[in-house]
Parts: structure tokens; sequence; C-alpha cells
């Protein structure tokens, strides 16, 4: 019995713990699962209609499609607008694959096999394939170098070409199916009879007339109140009109780091020992690359493509002496002439290029060139750039030693030459007359900051940044104590940068990042140390009633003055309106009412629409334009035949199908589930 009651026991208090470790463990599971989905959302990109875009799974897309890019142009790097642009182009590619792709998939559009071939060898080939594979000479679709491309993937070991080639599939299905859909309802778009009966009046029909009009500074604001039940009422009743994108408000201080006057006397110093050692040096061209800020450029120019004191040193009144040295801004700059020659002004030339592996055949090449063979013919077969024509150039805008060759080249003499890209068969069709042309060897010199003006710079920003105290309460009074200058931005979900400051994509990051009455870290800002709070943050969506209010208000306000001054103004003629205090009157000719803006009344679309329709003698009812209120008379009307029915039909028609493409793709997007955070991440 009492080892009964002592397991007992004991299983009580076993039983007890059991349970106790799973409690713990299940609250452990609960927290990591809840820690997992947390730093899930913090990494997210953005959403479309529901599916989670991860920032590595993003990053990945956009750097595949960016080495793309790079095959496209040529280039082995992107600039930072085309980066932006690649990030863009892969948000889109997400918005079609979530949102775009199923709705067509359920409506059955598809684009098939037989149709893909015909899109890139057939009569309507794709605009996708014409654009990447269009001669730059011609700007039309360069088939010769289609077909070289596609036989060649196979021998791209990279795989850089097969992925261009999988973009551009991908792309010319992606615009085909959507020409598709475009399509149906553009089939669904029609123009009824009362419009075309309508435009043909507003065409033909020219009016003239005379108008008043009593504007709404007339009364002045504070007379007119709107209450805040009224600003909810018309709130809720147009939500929909205020629709706003993610933004964030900033206001920031800017601590500018400039040079000091010690800094220019440092400066002037040393500029003055560089030119008397680059007057003396006896080659200016080489003291220049290893001395000048800037690199220096080695082209030759002619005289009339210099100018200046430059002009002058080479062509002009003091040739051998040196231009400058001239400080503008904060950049010094003086030249002297490397070098004059005389070549020819332009060539003309064609190529094939042949890559390393294959260099053993430019001598076969360049011997049945210049036994008759086309070259045009054999480019396809070889060449590796499908420019075959180079066209007229000035030489030295290529690479060396191509532009040597092409100088010292005959006219249409064939010849090779090797360059960085491959072995060139090159056979020349121009050779212009030669003429003297200089190179100039400039040396340019910045003025900056010492380190001891940048730690001048850096410790107001920072004495600020310790008065701030990380509260927008404490922000400002550190503005009013040291009297420095505040600025405001909003900056958009999809801004590069805030306005006013270059190179500030750190600053938009951090806007996104962080809550409002936040005050930044002190940022390096193009040549300037500035500190931010974010004052609010708004959100994608309906703006908040108390963003409205300002635009809310003023619209009422106008409601209610439109209303008094078309009370005072009923039943009276223009000349009793212009007789009133405050009116302004005018004469009317040749008024259509198809347009919105006319000479006399400006922009006034509901005014010159209330003509419509008025015969001679007629004087219209009071009408809300946009600087007041109106009343006009007629006092003729005249009838052109310059439209019919046919012709307005065709207008119309033109003018909606023109209106659906420029919608279509706006309206898909506006109707998609979106959630854009790329902000905080790029």
């Amino acid at each position: 019995m009492a080892t009964l009651n002592t397991l007992r026991t004991r299983g009580a208090l076993i039983l007890t713990i059991f349970i106790g470790v799973a409690l713990i463990a299940f609250l452990l599971q609960d927290l990591t699962s809840a820690s997992s989905v947390f730093q899930s959302r913090r990494n997210r990109v953005g959403s479309i209609e529901g599916n989670s875009i991860d920032y590595m799974e993003f990053s990945v897309a956009s750097d595949n499609l960016g080495q793309v890019m790079q095959t496209i142009y040529g280039r082995n790097s992107l600039s930072q607008a085309e980066s932006d642009q690649v990030n863009d182009m892969t948000w889109d590619s997400y918005i079609r694959r979530y949102a775009f792709d199923p709705g067509y998939r359920r409506m059955g559009l598809a684009v098939g096999e037989a149709e893909q071939i015909d899109m890139v060898q057939g009569q309507y080939v794709s605009p996708v394939i014409a654009s990447l594979f269009s001669s730059p000479t011609t700007g039309v679709l360069d088939n010769a170098a289609l077909a070289n491309f596609i036989a060649t993937l196979d021998q791209d070991t990279t795989g850089r070409m097969a992925a261009m080639w999988d973009y551009a599939k991908g792309e010319m299905n992606s615009e085909r199916t959507l020409a598709k859909y475009a399509a149906l309802v553009g089939a669904g778009a029609f123009v009824n009879n009362l419009e075309v009966a309508g435009g043909v009046a507003a065409a033909n029909n020219v009016y003239s007339g005379q108008y008043a009009m009593l504007p709404f500074t007339g009364i002045a604001d504070s007379t007119v109140t709107v209450s805040s039940a009224e600003a909810r009422e018309y709130y809720n009743a147009h939500k929909n009109t205020f629709r706003q994108g993610a933004s964030r408000d900033v206001e920031y201080v800017s601590f500018e780091l400039a040079p000091s006057e010690a800094d220019y006397a440092e400066a002037a110093a040393h500029i003055e020992e560089v030119a008397a050692e680059f007057a003396a040096a006896a080659d200016p061209m080489q003291y220049a690359s290893i001395n000048s800020q800037e690199r220096t450029n080695p082209a030759y120019y002619t005289e009339n493509q210099l100018t200046g004191d430059v002009l002058a040193i080479a062509f002009g009144e003091r040739r051998g002496e040196m231009a400058g040295p001239t400080l503008t801004g904060d950049v010094y700059t003086m030249s002297r002439v490397a070098a004059m020659r005389t070549t020819p002004d332009s060539v003309g030339a064609r190529h094939i290029l042949l890559p390393t592996e294959r260099a053993a055949s430019a001598d076969s090449i360049m011997n049945a060139i210049r036994g008759g063979a086309d070259i045009f013919a054999l480019a396809p077969l070889y060449s590796i750039d499908p420019t075959v024509d180079l066209g007229r150039f000035t030489p030295e805008i290529m690479v060396e030693p191509f532009a040597q060759s092409v100088i010292d080249a005959r006219a249409n003499e064939v010849f090779t030459v090797n360059t960085q890209f491959g072995t060139h068969v090159v056979q020349m069709t121009y050779k212009g007359p030669s003429v003297q042309k200089a190179q100039i060897a400039t040396i340019t010199y910045n003025v900056e900051p010492s380190a001891a003006t940048e730690q001048i710079a850096y410790n107001k920003a920072r004495d600020f940044l310790t008065a701030a105290a990380g509260s927008k309460e404490k922000f400002d009074e550190a503005v009013t104590s040291t009297g420095a200058s505040r600025r405001v931005a909003t900056i958009g979900q999809r801004d590069r940068d805030v306005s006013g400051l270059v190179n500030s994509r750190e600053i938009v990051r951090w806007s996104f990042n962080t809550k409002p009455g936040t005050v930044s870290p002190i940022f390096d800002v193009d040549n300037n140390y500035v500190i931010a709070v974010l004052v609010r943050a708004k959100e994608a969506g309906i703006a908040d009633i108390r963003d409205a209010a300002p635009t809310i208000v003023q619209r009422l306000r106008s409601e209610k003055k439109a209303a008094m001054l078309a009370e005072q103004m009923a039943g009276k003629s223009v000349a009793e309106v212009a007789a009133m205090s405050g009116a302004t009157t005018g004469e009317i000719a040749s008024l259509r009412t198809n347009a919105l803006y006319d000479p006399v009344l400006g922009l006034e679309p509901a005014v010159i629409g209330v003509f419509n329709g008025l015969q001679a003698g007629a004087v219209s009812k009071p009408v809300e334009g946009y600087a007041g209120v109106y009343v006009v008379s007629v006092s003729s009307v005249d009838t052109t035949e310059e439209a019919t029915d046919a012709s307005e039909r065709v207008r119309l028609e033109a003018e909606t199908e023109a209106s659906l493409s420029q919608r279509l793709m706006q309206a898909l997007v506006e109707q998609t589930d979106i959630d854009d955070s790329r902000a905080r991440f790029f």
C-alpha cells in the first residue's frame, strides 16, 4: 500500500512536470513561430494579390534581369538610373505573374507554339524582338543579326545569351497576350449615334457673344464657414477621390560641407606649383594624366570644335601657350596642346567581328572580300556584332588600334585589326579630306574641404543631433536655438531621392523604416551633413480625413461661394452682371464647344460647354467655373460643314481606342491588391 501511495504521489509530480514542460515547449514554439512570422514580414518587399514577395527572392530576380540588361546594352555594369529601371521591371514582372497571368489563364488567353515562331520569323514580328534586334543605323529589324544570334546560342558558354533569349521570349509572349486582352476589351467599346451627333454639332457650331464673371475672391473666406459635419459628409461621399500612395513627410536641416577660405588659399598655392610644372612639361598629356583629378581626354579636335582660350592656344594667336589656370566655381582647369596631326575628318567602314577563338578565319574572310564577296552575306555566318555597316564616323570615337587603322588605311582597302573586342575584318567605304586637329591636355583640380573643415561641419551637425535628443519636440527646439534652416519634404514610395538633395537614397530608406517622431542619424549627402525627423507616415489607400480636409474645405467653400454669387446674378443680363462690383467681362469670338480652352475665357470647360445649344440672343443661367461664376450671352451662331457624321465617328473611335490603350494597364493595376514596400530596401 505504501508503495502504491508513493507511486501515486510521484506519478502526480511526474505528470505535473510533464505538463509544465509541454506548456513551456508549446509557448516556445508559439514564440518561435511568431518570431519567424515577424522576421518574414520584416524581409517582405511587398505582396501582390496576397502573394508575399521576399527580399532575397526579389533581389535574385532583379540581379538576373540586370545581367540580361547588361547583355542587351553590351556593358558589364549598369548606371544607378538603369538599376532603378531594372528594379521596376522586376516588380512589374511579379504583377504580371500574380495578377494578370491567372486572369489570362481563366479566360483561355495563351500564345501557342506556332504563334511564337511567327512572332520571331513570320510576317508579324513581335515588337519586342524588333526592338532588341533592330539595326542602329536604320532602326528596323535586322533579320541577319537575329538569325546569327539564334544560331550561336549554343556556342555561348557564359549562358548570358540564353538568359537574354529567355527574357525576350517571355516579354514577347506577355506583350502578345496583353494585346489579345486589349483587343477583346476594345471590341466592347463603341461610339453611339448620340455621341456622333453631339460631336458634329460641337465641331460645326461657332459661337460669338459676351461673358461677365464675378470672382470667388470677391467673397472673403472668413465669411464662408464649412462645418466639420459638412466636411465629414463630403469625405464619406467622395472617398475614392482621396486615394493616395504611401508617402512620408520629413523635416530636415543641412550643414553644408564647403571649402573654407583657408582651403581656397591652400588650393591656389598648390595650383600655382602644378601650373609651373605643367607649363614646362615635355609631355603635357602624360603630365595631365598623372596630375588631373578627372580623366584626360585623348581625343583630337578640329578648329571649329574648340572655343575660348583653348581655341586660342591651339589655332589662334596664343599658339604654344597654356590656358589657365582658371577657377570656375570650385574647379581649377588649365590646358596645353599636347599634339597636332592631320587626319581625315570622317571615314566610313564596314566590319566583321570575330571572337578570339575564331580569329584564324580572318585572313580567308579578308581575301574573300578582296575577291568580290559581299561582306553583308558573310557577316551573318561569322560576325558576333550584328552591325556590319558602321556608317561615317570620326575616327577618334573608336577604340585603339581600330581608330589608327582606319586613319592609316586607303579608301576601299580591306584589312584586319585586333582590339579588345576581337579580330575585325574591315572594309573601308569612305575617307574624307584631311584636316588639322589638336590634342588638348587638360588638368582639373577640385577645391575640396580639408579634414579640419569637415570636422567643423560635422561638429555642428553632432551638436544639433545631441540637442534634438531623439524627438520631434527636441528637434524643433534645436532648430530654434541653433538658427538652423528647416526644410520640409514629402517622400513618395517610388521616389529615389529627397527633393532638393542629390544622392539621398539612404534618407528615403530610413523614412520608410522608422516611426513618426524619430530623429535620424547624421547622413552624409551631397556635400552636406543632414539630420531629418519623420513627421508623418501616410500609407497607401484612402487618405485620412485630416489630410483631405484642406481640399474638402476649399471645395465646399467654393461651392457655397458659387451659390451666393449665382443668387446675386440670377435673372440678370450680361451687361447687368458686368456692372456689379468686382465683375470682369469680355467679348467671345469663334468659340467651339469641343474645346476645353478658349483664348478669352482660359481653361473653363464648364463655361465653354454652356454655349452648346444656346441660340442667338439667349442668355445662360449662372454657371460655376474655376475662377468664379459666369453668365454668357450668344450674339451669333455660325454653322460650318467641317465635320460630318462619318468623319466624327472615325475621330471618336480613334479617340476611344487611344484612351483604351492608355487606361487599360492603369485600370488593371488599380484593380489589383498591391502592397509595394520596396522603398524600405531599395
